[in-house]
């Protein structure tokens, strides 16, 4: 990808700016290591799989502590492109749009697979490429997340991301929308329908 040093330091210093020190920025950077050393051992050490997949997870979760209030402040002044399902269910929905927002418009990002990836990583989608994939397991298999000791067998499916991320991306989406349903929260249709593609092949 074009600027790659450059976009890295921009994202670590706007982590750092709003997040000092913060759990958040912890989640952060692992997520970004731990896609980026999945994608190293799938597409090569320098590959530019590896070099996506660590920006995707520098920039996924920017705006993730924003309030609610603010997110759609930011999303209607700046005219931020997001689909009507997750505007309207809100919740941890709507920081992912200002994430891709922000890449694009402050680091030049066009890449589109880096953009799909940070703009659905919170539901995943039919269609689904690799990098979505790397980015959306990562974030639930973070290796600093305190999810490991309440479902030990995490560990076994970060191994496994190695040799076979169809089936990982498949048991964590599962996981994930069965979370959403026990919240007695609505499912959002992106999520179904990579579900749906998921089980019908």
């Amino acid at each position: 990808m074009k600027n790659y040093k450059k976009v890295v330091r921009q994202l670590k210093a706007e982590i750092e700016k709003r997040y000092p020190g913060k759990p958040l920025a912890r989640h952060i950077h692992s997520v970004a290591e731990f896609a980026r050393e999945i994608a190293k051992k799938i597409g090569g050490p320098d590959s530019e799989l590896a070099r996506k997949a660590y920006v995707a997870g520098l920039a996924h979760d920017l705006y993730k502590k924003l309030s609610q209030e603010d997110l759609r402040r930011l999303i209607r002044e700046e005219s931020v492109p997001i689909d009507d399902e997750s505007w309207q269910l809100g919740g941890g929905l709507l920081h992912a749009a200002p994430a891709a927002h922000f890449l694009r418009t402050r680091c030049g990002v066009t890449d589109k697979e880096i953009l799909s990836a940070v703009y659905y990583h919170t539901t995943s989608r039919a269609g689904a490429g690799v990098l979505d994939k790397l980015l959306y397991c990562a974030d639930y298999l973070d290796p600093s997340r305190e999810i490991r000791d309440s479902e030990p067998d995490v560990g076994v499916l970060s191994e496994r991301m190695l040799t076979d991320l169809d089936v990982v991306y498949r048991d964590i989406l599962g996981r994930k929308l069965a979370h959403t349903i026990s919240r007695g929260r609505p499912l959002h249709s992106n999520g179904t329908a990579a579900w749906n593609e998921t089980v019908g092949r």
